[in-house]
């Protein structure tokens, strides 16, 4: 653009030198009495190349700065569009953490019926070990909401944990996850009893433990299982999780494998609390 420019200045300064020798040239001759229509052809034959020159670029700059005020539009338009995505994406993540968090919800609901014989406290996480998996975590509601030691804990649609502290206006839960943990389990399929073992080990694959099975027991991967009336510490038929890699030991007599939580712990938010202490000692 400033090339242009500067080019059609020369133009004009040449067009008045030019001018000015043309002019000089006819007042001369005109003096003399000569013959004017000469310089009259001369004057057509060189400024209108010049004057179509001037007229060209005079076009170009013109064209120039309407393709800018174009861009400009453009760019306009565009970082209006850009704030407009901006915002419909705000508006669908809120909507998708809605939905979650409805979906969350509901589950624990129908848990609630599930257990309305004994009654249910829903419960926000409001505390959690540091790492991706939880082992343990706080909850919102204590013995000021009938919650007491004991108690099982479930989210998901499965079992998360027990709880093993009690205050005011809050409780701890040690969740399934942890070394500590053990729970007698049974395979909702074929019957089979197991135990479920927490292995602090085994938290960064999100997996826990199937001890003692029997060796002739026909459990298979993704084989539902859920709490067993044997258990002294938690209600009968909680799911727990899903059955995966089961083999025969060494002794050749009993089978272990690993267990697929049924509940998420890496993004658990809310549980609920069934209000029954089954037993008194510790599985």
């Amino acid at each position: 653009m400033k090339k242009k420019i500067k080019t059609l200045f020369k133009i004009k300064y040449v067009l008045l030198v030019l001018t000015i020798i043309l002019l000089g040239s006819i007042v001369l001759t005109y003096a003399r009495g000569g013959n004017l229509s000469t310089y009259k052809n001369g004057i057509v034959s060189i400024f209108s190349p010049v004057r179509n020159a001037v007229a060209g670029i005079r076009n170009a700059i013109n064209n120039s700065a309407e393709e800018k005020k174009s861009k400009e539009e453009l760019k306009a338009e565009n970082e209006e569009l850009r704030t407009e995505n901006e915002k419909l994406k705000s508006i669908i993540e809120k909507y998708q953490t809605d939905i979650y968090e409805l979906q969350e919800l509901k589950s624990l609901l129908d848990l609630s019926g599930e257990y309305s014989a004994y009654g249910t406290v829903a419960a926000n996480v409001i505390g959690k070990n540091t790492g991706n998996w939880i082992y343990e975590f706080t909850i919102d509601k204590g013995s000021d909401d009938g919650i007491e030691m004991y108690m099982n804990v479930v989210a998901d649609g499965g079992l998360a944990g027990l709880v093993t502290d009690v205050g005011k206006n809050y409780s701890v839960v040690t969740s399934i996850l942890a070394d500590d943990m053990n729970v007698a389990g049974i395979s909702s399929t074929t019957r089979d009893s197991c135990i479920v073992s927490g292995d602090l080990e085994l938290l960064e694959e999100g997996r826990i433990r199937i001890m003692y099975v029997h060796g002739d027991a026909d459990i298979k991967d993704y084989d539902r299982i859920v709490t067993s009336t044997t258990s002294n510490r938690y209600l009968p038929h909680i799911l727990i999780g899903y059955a995966h890699d089961i083999t025969m030991d060494n002794n050749e007599l009993t089978k272990s494998g690993y267990l697929v939580p049924a509940v998420d712990f890496q993004h658990l938010e809310y549980v609920m609390v069934i209000k029954h202490v089954k037993g008194k000692n510790k599985e």
